[in-house]
């Protein structure tokens, strides 16, 4: 919700009618004035019913939460748990229908700082829908930010049961990988052009908080591009992948790409994939960072 785009799209007659019609039956539930984690000030529902998410990690939280049974649409990228697959979609995290949303009445829409453009926040503004601004940029602020959620929606104690639960995993990976040696760690976002992650990304804090150095954290923006030549200097003790459906080459297939091959760690076959987990901040990014951390600090094999 940080982006900056053109306001003034209209919208038409019959989107704006049954938006007045949907905006009366909120107002009739508003008991609070809100900042959310954007810094937006929202009048959010006391106890909202009818949520709508234009994020997969939101609708990962809602679930996790228990909250499931509130959400009455999501975004075509919602696919976790399998469940939110099935519900009513609105679209893209970019540019979600309005038609889509108004049509499902929501009380409460909740988006996110990093996916969802300013162009939607001023389209639900004016049709008097409450978005909520989610964010989060390391683990920990990850679990503060489920902690405000609950908080909003009136499911504090479950909320709190949770996060407490994933701290004390968090913690157990902190201890375990206290004072080992912190390998050099190239997380590959894409490979072609290679993009990775850039310090102030919860990819980056994983890997940091898994007893790694992430080679990208002096590098600009949140998803800088690097050259296999940059990369060379670095020389990177471990290589990350992301396993997506979208990510085609096979490992033993990047001592083949041009340039790959002369990188140490793909020569070592020091490369990893790592599960779909680590690209979401939700509760599953501590199941990342659990798995990140056996990878960089492997237990000892058993005589």
């Amino acid at each position: 919700m940080d982006h900056t785009l053109t306001a003034g799209s209209s919208l038409g007659p019959a989107i704006r009618k049954a938006a007045i019609l949907a905006s009366l039956a909120v107002a009739s539930t508003w008991a609070r004035e809100v900042t959310d984690q954007t810094g937006r000030h929202v009048s959010v529902p006391d106890n909202p019913q009818r949520i709508v998410s234009i994020a997969p990690s939101i609708t990962e939280s809602l679930y996790a939460l228990g909250l499931g049974g509130r959400l009455v649409g999501d975004t075509n990228y919602c696919d976790y748990p399998p469940e939110a697959r099935s519900k009513p979609h609105v679209g893209a995290l970019q540019n979600p229908s309005m038609e889509a949303i108004v049509a499902l009445k929501p009380d409460l829409v909740l988006g996110t700082q990093e996916g969802n453009g300013r162009q939607t926040v001023d389209q639900l503004d004016r049709l008097g829908i409450p978005l909520y601004g989610v964010t989060a940029h390391t683990v920990d602020g990850t679990l503060r930010s489920l902690e405000d959620l609950g908080r909003v929606l009136g499911w504090r104690q479950p909320t709190d049961k949770l996060v407490e639960s994933l701290r004390v995993r968090v913690g157990a990976v902190e201890n375990r990988v206290k004072g080992m040696n912190r390998p050099n760690v190239l997380f590959v976002v894409w490979y072609r052009p290679l993009i990775t992650a850039g310090k102030s990304t919860f990819i980056s804090d994983v890997i940091r908080e898994a007893g790694g150095v992430s080679i990208s954290d002096d590098l600009a923006g949140e998803w800088p591009r690097m050259s296999l030549e940059e990369v060379l200097k670095r020389n990177p003790d471990i290589i990350l992948f992301p396993r997506t459906d979208t990510f085609a080459p096979a490992l033993e297939d990047f001592q083949k790409l041009p340039g790959w091959g002369k990188l140490p760690a793909v020569q070592n076959r020091r490369m990893y994939l790592v599960s779909e987990t680590i690209m979401r901040p939700c509760p599953r990014l501590v199941d990342a960072l659990e798995e990140v951390a056996n990878l960089l600090h492997p237990a000892p094999k058993a005589p």
